[in-house]
């Protein structure tokens, strides 16, 4: 699998320089469910998409939201967490200054390559100015730093965030989304897809996400 590593509490590297993460555990789960061997590829976000599009990976797992024109290029086979609203970061004491799409116009916003977030600025902020990021730590680093003025993340992932940084806080306003989190496998890889969807049915059925989740947020 592929991941782009600096999504917490999804994907992440702990004190030890592993990767972890609730999205790393529930693929720890699957490959044991499937009994093969589960290997991490790190790499940016907008090369995991490209890496699964092209067949150098079987699958994407990083907090990834439905889109339809992602579905061309691979195959999105379910959502198997709700990741909440989707929002901004920004300054502490800042975020009561931005209510709606308007507060940001002259403002930059930072957003991950190839995320929804990066969409979502280009069609909900038109009149911000959009800074493209590879990591997510580089957003929160450029707010504190003043190089921009927000970062569109997630709730989990600002949850996550807010809760070891405290020069950061949410603002008001939150986009108009989808907040399903999928994982893509490759175009046409019909039988391991079909694994997939099987798995993630059960995930929902039995409530895993959440225990991961849960594992994560109490540190065991």
């Amino acid at each position: 699998m592929a991941t782009s590593p600096d999504w917490p509490p999804y994907e992440y590297y702990d004190d030890e320089g592993n990767i972890t993460g609730t999205d790393i555990l529930m693929l720890q789960w699957m490959a044991e469910q499937l009994g093969v061997e589960l290997e991490i590829q790190p790499m940016a976000f907008d090369a995991c998409l490209a890496a699964v599009s092209t067949g150098k990976v079987d699958l994407v797992v990083a907090g990834l939201t439905y889109d339809e024109e992602r579905t061309n290029s691979m195959e999105l086979t379910g959502s198997y967490w709700d990741e909440g609203e989707q929002g901004i970061l920004v300054a502490k004491g800042e975020g009561a200054n931005y209510k709606t799409a308007a507060d940001f116009a002259g403002k930059k916003v930072a957003a991950q390559n190839g995320t929804l977030q990066y969409s979502m600025v280009e069609e909900q902020l038109t009149e911000a100015t959009l800074e493209p990021i590879t990591k997510v730590p580089d957003g929160v680093n450029m707010i504190i730093a003043g190089r921009v003025d927000a970062l569109a993340v997630p709730k989990t992932v600002y949850t996550s965030i807010m809760a070891t940084n405290d020069q950061v806080e949410v603002a008001e306003f939150h986009f108009e989304a989808d907040s399903g989190n999928y994982i893509a496998s490759v175009k046409g890889e019909d039988a391991l897809t079909a694994e997939i969807k099987a798995l993630i049915e059960k995930i929902n059925e039995e409530g895993l996400y959440q225990q991961w989740v849960d594992q994560i947020n109490l540190g065991e």
